[in-house]
């Protein structure tokens, strides 16, 4: 066939073989993949605001201490749950762990946001697979029994996608960490370079919390962060704001 007359690929429907998985999970995490998240700060602007975030230094404390008390606890070992659930075809378990972030994320817009966040990357991951645990989730969020946050949309797709574990794990977390790096670029401001330096800096923490969440068992759920709450809570009531939460 003439190059001129040639034709895109229809996109693919099934699941990607082991040798597409890691291009596959850096389009999942690519902050092009439309899921809204730049808009979203989680309570970094309020701490700026507030004066407690101003360069460098205080973002990368702040960094370690959410990515510690938080992340480590909730969506790190969400996203290994529902990884582990998909590949047994266990909707219940799914269920149980939506019902159990959405009670542990207090703070109205820090919840909204992972629910935002989670159905429009749900929606648009369901165009790359056809998947059945992809698509029961989906049918539970429409009926009401589940919220649909994030981390958990995030494991099943990785899980449809065949990535391995411990990769989508890095993935998901050096995302979370671009994306509030890049809020901060915004809104400290702060320089692109040393917001790559500081990226860099944490990335032993995350694996750290990688190897934390690919063992944890629902029961390790939880989170103890009432200065990031209190934040986050009072977010909504800034005089101007750049972001969502």
């Amino acid at each position: 066939m003439p190059p001129g007359n040639r034709t895109s690929p229809p996109m693919t429907t099934e699941k990607s073989p082991d040798g597409e998985s890691l291009l596959t999970l850096l389009q999942l995490v690519d902050s092009f993949f439309p899921t809204g998240a730049f808009a979203h700060s989680f309570g970094l602007e309020t701490y700026v605001q507030h004066g407690l975030i101003t360069n460098g230094a205080t973002l990368e404390e702040f960094l370690r201490a959410s990515l510690h008390h938080s992340i480590r606890n909730v969506d790190a070992p969400a996203v290994a749950l529902a990884y582990r659930a998909a590949q047994i075809h266990r909707i219940e378990q799914i269920a149980e762990l939506d019902a159990r972030l959405t009670a542990l994320k207090l703070p109205r817009e820090a919840r909204e946001g992972s629910i935002k966040i989670g159905k429009q990357f749900l929606r648009n991951v369901r165009r790359l697979f056809t998947d059945e645990m992809l698509e029961a989730y989906s049918a539970q969020i429409q009926s009401g029994v589940c919220a649909g946050h994030h981390s958990i949309a995030y494991g099943l797709a990785t899980a449809a996608a065949s990535t391995d574990l411990p990769l989508a794990l890095q993935g998901y977390l050096h995302s979370y960490v671009a994306g509030q790096v890049s809020a901060a670029v915004r809104l400290i401001p702060l320089g692109a370079t040393e917001g790559q330096q500081i990226i860099q800096a944490i990335r032993q923490t995350l694996l750290e919390i990688c190897a934390f969440a690919l063992d944890a068992q629902m029961e390790d759920l939880g989170s103890f962060t009432p200065g990031l709450d209190i934040r986050s809570m009072q977010h909504e009531r800034l005089y101007s704001r750049l972001f969502i939460s």
